[in-house]
């Protein structure tokens, strides 16, 4: 099965966060041992956005709505080329007026398809 691909421009101020997980063990004596916890230890999450026509913003919507369990490619800011799932609970369009809509959402990096 091929890997969708995310094509949308973003808008910009796009925001990330980098989580790097480790396991750590403090000492009596102030020694502390600190270690990568597996190894994809290391995530980010992107709070984005795209605003634009209706009609265009609902292939955004589709497309956001089912790729929540299922993973996607995408070019971050750094261009680095990631697979990524949308946040369940972070899907949010906003209508500011008739035919204009802006929907803001969060991808999470994955790591398999």
């Amino acid at each position: 099965m091929a890997i969708d691909t995310f094509t949308w421009c973003v808008r910009t101020g796009a925001s990330a966060t980098e989580s790097i997980a480790t396991m750590q063990s403090q000492f009596g004596d102030g020694y502390k041992q600190v270690a990568a916890a597996g190894i994809n230890n290391a995530a980010e999450t992107w709070n984005l956005a795209c605003s634009g026509r209706t009609s265009t913003m609902k292939a955004v919507r589709d497309f956001l709505r089912s790729h929540v369990t299922i993973s996607f490619w995408w070019v971050n800011p750094w261009g680095e080329k990631k697979l990524y799932r949308v946040r369940a609970d972070s899907i949010s369009p906003t209508f500011p007026n008739g035919n204009f809509v802006e929907i803001s959402f969060i991808f999470e990096q994955a790591f398999a398809p």
